[in-house]
Order: C-alpha cells, then sequence, then structure tokens
C-alpha cells in the first residue's frame, strides 16, 4: 500500500462509500456486483497492510479486530456466491453464516485487549462492567420478546440453522451493543478509532435489527443490507489503518478521573431500567412469560443499587481525604497549623505544656544533600516525635522545620522528662538512603497553669501569646548553641475582659 497512513483511513471508508453505491442505484447489475467485490478488495488490501504495520507490541491488540473484519468482510462474499448460477447455495449459506457468527467472538476479545492496555484501576473497570451489565440486561430482556420470541414460529422444524440464526443473530447484537457502551465508557480522551469502532457496532446493530423486524425480500438486502456492511467493515478497517490505533490501547492517565454516577452514564443507566420496567407493564404477556423481563429488572436493581453504594462510598472516601488534607500537613501526616490551633482550643483549660521545636543543622542537610534529603529528615522526625508522646497528644509542623508538641496534665518532671527525650531521640542519625546525617534540636517549653472560662475571641489570644512566648523561648535555646529553654507565661495583655 502505497497511500500513507494519515490519509488510509479516509481512502478505505470514502472508497467503500462510492463503491457500494451502485447497489443502491443499479440493484443486482453486473456493475453493482463488481464495485461490491473491488470494495471487498480494498478493504482486503488494507486489513493486509494493517496486520503487516503493527508492531510486535500492538499486534495481539489489533488483530482480533483484524480477523473479525476478515470474517466479516468475507461472508457477504460467500452469501453473493451462493446466488450464482450452478453454485452450490446450500452449502455456501451455510458457510456464509458460520463466518457471520464468527465475528462475534474476535470483536469481544478485541475490546477486552483494548481494555486491557489502557491499565484502567480496579475500581474504574468494576464501574464499567456493572454499567455494561446494566445495559445488557435491558438489552437481552428487548432482544428476546422483539427478535426471538416472535421468529421462533417461523422457524420449521429441523432447520437447526434456522433456530441458530434465530437466536444467535440477536444475541451477537447483544454483544456489539455492549462492546460499543464499552468503548464509550473508557476514561480519557475519546480517540478516532474508538469512535470509528463504536460506529462501525452500532451502524451492524441497526442494520441486524432493522432486518430482522422489516419484512426483507432478497433483492432489498442486495440493495442496502449488503451495501451497508460493506460501509461497516470499511469503519472498522479505518479503526485498523488510523494514525491514532497507538492511542486507543495507551494507558490511561492517572490524572482522569474515575467514572462517576453522573452525566449520560446516569442517564444510560436510568434509561434502561426504565425501559425494563415500563416493558412489564405495556408487554402482555402472563405467567411464565413475564420470567425474562423479571430476571432482567432483579439484576439491574442489583447491579445499579451496587453502583451507587459505591458511588457514595467514593464520595465519603473524598470527602475524608479532603478534610484529612485541610488539617494535616502532606509531607509529615502531622497536623497543621489549622488542626493545631482547634486542638489547643480543647486544651487551654487542662493545664497544656507547648513544647516549641525547631531543628538545628536541617538548613546545612538541604544545602549539602539536597530538599529530597531535607523531606526525608522532616519524615523521620515526624516519626520519632509522634513515636514520643500520647496518642491524645497532638505534634503538628507549623512549617519549614519546626513543629509543636502540645500535651496535657504534664507535671515539672514529666515535662522535664519529655523535652530530654525529644533532644534525644532527635539527635540520632538519620539515615537518608546514600547517607547518614545528624541533626539537634532547639525548645522552648511552656506550661499554661489552669484558666477561667474565657470567650472564644479570648482563647484564640491566649493561644496566639503561648505560642509567640515559646517560639521566643526556642530562639533564646538556639542562641545559646540548642537544647532547651524553659519559661512561663507572662500574659502581654489580659484574657479576662
Amino acid at each position: 500500500m502505497s497511500v500513507p497512513r494519515w490519509r488510509a483511513w479516509h481512502v478505505v471508508v470514502g472508497g467503500c462509500a462510492v463503491l457500494a453505491t451502485p447497489s443502491v442505484v443499479l440493484p443486482g447489475s453486473t456493475i453493482a456486483v463488481v464495485c461490491y467485490l473491488a470494495g471487498l478488495c480494498l478493504i482486503g488490501g488494507y486489513l493486509v497492510a494493517a496486520a503487516r504495520s503493527l508492531p510486535p507490541g500492538r499486534r495481539r491488540a489489533w488483530l482480533p479486530l483484524i480477523v473479525m473484519v476478515a470474517l466479516g468482510a468475507t461472508g457477504p462474499a460467500v452469501f453473493q456466491l451462493a446466488g450464482l448460477p450452478g453454485a452450490p447455495a446450500a452449502a455456501l449459506n451455510d458457510v456464509a453464516l458460520l463466518l457471520w457468527l464468527g465475528v462475534y467472538p474476535p470483536a469481544a476479545l478485541a475490546v477486552h485487549r483494548m481494555l486491557a492496555g489502557r491499565a484502567l484501576p480496579r475500581p474504574v473497570r468494576r464501574a464499567i462492567v456493572k454499567d455494561v451489565l446494566v445495559v445488557t440486561a435491558a438489552a437481552l430482556m428487548f432482544a428476546w420478546y422483539l427478535l426471538i420470541r416472535p421468529a421462533l414460529p417461523g422457524v420449521v422444524d429441523g432447520d437447526r440453522w434456522g433456530v441458530i440464526a434465530v437466536f444467535c443473530y440477536p444475541l451477537g447484537d447483544v454483544v456489539l451493543l455492549a462492546l460499543a457502551v464499552t468503548v464509550l465508557l473508557i476514561p480519557g480522551r475519546r480517540t478516532v478509532p474508538e469512535h470509528l469502532i463504536v460506529a462501525g457496532f452500532g451502524l451492524s446493530l441497526l442494520v441486524d435489527v432493522a432486518n430482522t423486524l422489516l419484512p426483507v425480500s432478497a433483492t432489498d438486502a442486495n440493495v442496502w443490507y449488503m451495501p451497508t456492511y460493506l460501509v461497516i467493515n470499511a469503519l472498522l478497517t479505518a479503526a485498523t489503518v488510523h494514525p491514532d490505533r497507538d492511542a486507543a490501547i495507551r494507558p490511561v492517565s492517572r490524572s482522569e478521573p474515575a467514572p462517576g454516577m453522573r452525566g449520560w452514564r446516569m442517564a444510560l443507566l436510568g434509561a434502561a431500567l426504565c425501559g425494563v420496567g415500563l416493558s412489564t407493564i405495556v408487554l402482555p404477556h402472563r405467567g411464565w412469560e413475564r420470567g425474562p423481563a423479571a430476571a432482567c429488572m432483579t439484576v439491574m436493581i442489583v447491579v445499579i443499587l451496587s453502583r451507587l453504594r459505591r458511588a457514595v462510598a467514593d464520595l465519603e472516601d473524598a470527602e475524608r481525604t479532603l478534610r484529612h488534607q485541610a488539617t494535616h500537613d502532606q509531607l509529615t501526616g502531622l497536623a497543621n497549623r489549622s488542626r493545631l490551633l482547634t486542638d489547643m482550643r480543647d486544651a487551654v483549660h487542662d493545664a497544656p505544656t507547648l513544647f516549641f521545636v525547631d531543628l538545628d543543622g536541617f538548613k546545612a542537610v538541604n544545602d549539602t544533600h539536597g530538599h529530597h534529603c531535607g523531606d526525608v529528615v522532616l519524615q523521620t522526625v515526624a516519626a520519632r516525635l509522634t513515636r514520643i508522646v500520647r496518642s491524645t497528644d497532638t505534634v503538628a509542623r507549623l512549617g519549614g522545620d519546626e513543629f509543636v508538641v502540645v500535651c496535657t496534665a504534664l507535671d515539672t518532671a514529666a515535662t522535664a522528662s519529655l523535652s530530654q527525650r525529644i533532644e534525644s531521640v532527635l539527635a540520632e542519625p538519620i539515615d537518608v538512603g546514600d547517607c547518614t546525617v545528624a541533626i539537634g534540636a532547639s525548645i522552648g517549653v511552656l506550661t499554661l497553669p489552669a484558666t477561667v472560662t474565657m470567650t472564644e475571641q479570648q482563647t484564640d489570644n491566649l493561644i496566639s501569646e503561648l505560642l509567640s512566648t515559646a517560639d521566643a523561648a526556642m530562639y533564646e535555646a538556639k542562641r545559646a548553641g540548642g537544647g532547651t529553654r524553659t519559661v512561663e507565661h507572662t500574659p502581654l495583655f489580659s484574657v479576662i475582659r
């Protein structure tokens, strides 16, 4: 094939559409047959070109679709040969039927491998499967009541192929619908090959349903049924030669949102559920004949409730994550300033003790080993501080290398002991990967005596005063070369108005 790949998909779709026109304008003519066969040859040539141009790592994903189109294009050709004078019509029609039925397994395999290539997280895959299951249940019910059951009385006894066709074609159409919905539900940017595949599956579905519901003669089939399938196979062939075919099986970005119960997905599930529900009322069947509708309704309700439960759980997880991010430091997981102020409002009436900790030598770690090592030091310090205090105490990071520990109900001896433990654990060497670093700590300690009841504004003023005093004590310790500096609380202003 000498046509560049960026134009190949235009050529195959446009060429087959043009070659299908004589079958509509001049049905049954030699020109129509020749043009139809030329269209099949065009599709076959591009399928071969697509298969040969696939790199080894992409063949597994696209070969099933190529096989599907090859079977789908060969079936009509055999069907046309069955109409030639002297041809074994019965045998050729059986072969054509088998070829047509053979398109569904490779189609399902192609979409499965496309979905696998997108490397979606398990919750996203489960959501897609559940949504497709709802649509499939509704489609199965309509296929039974509208396509399969009405056609059963017309099947001649002993005509095994007739029975197979009555069941397999509608069920195959349900498969195509499920596959098209699966492709549409894949998150991320929709590629042109995906649009071509959905268009091919959707058009095939419409043609099959119309062919089943409408009285179509063999002549009518040659006028519109066969040419339409030429275009359908051209659309699917174009997907295999499109320049963006690799993007259709490329892993989805992790930044893409997971499919939630919103937008057209909600409309899709609601329409399927309402359609099945209304059909149980409108259809005149009684007794066991309502069984398929009842079974489909049960499956759909269970799946939709499962989706809603998952959606509610995801919403709760998102809210929990947002609340945690709003009150905790992202690097260390400690409480941030907002959470510290909240905890101190509860602790001011229980004689809290503040330990204002600033790391000594941290800047040298950043300058010498890089900020990544500095982050490791901060995380290690956070873990050590959390380990040596009680679960009821608060450890917060104010920013940079400043930490605050708030404890309640500590006497003088316990306060001194905890200060020594903080100095001791922070002085231990820290492994930052390729080397070991050592830091120290300057600590300002302040204990607030028991207070009387205060207003909210007075409490906030007191907290700000405590932090400022402890901060000043820490800087005194740092100027003295590190260690601990303990101060008493001296009100800067009256907290009782």
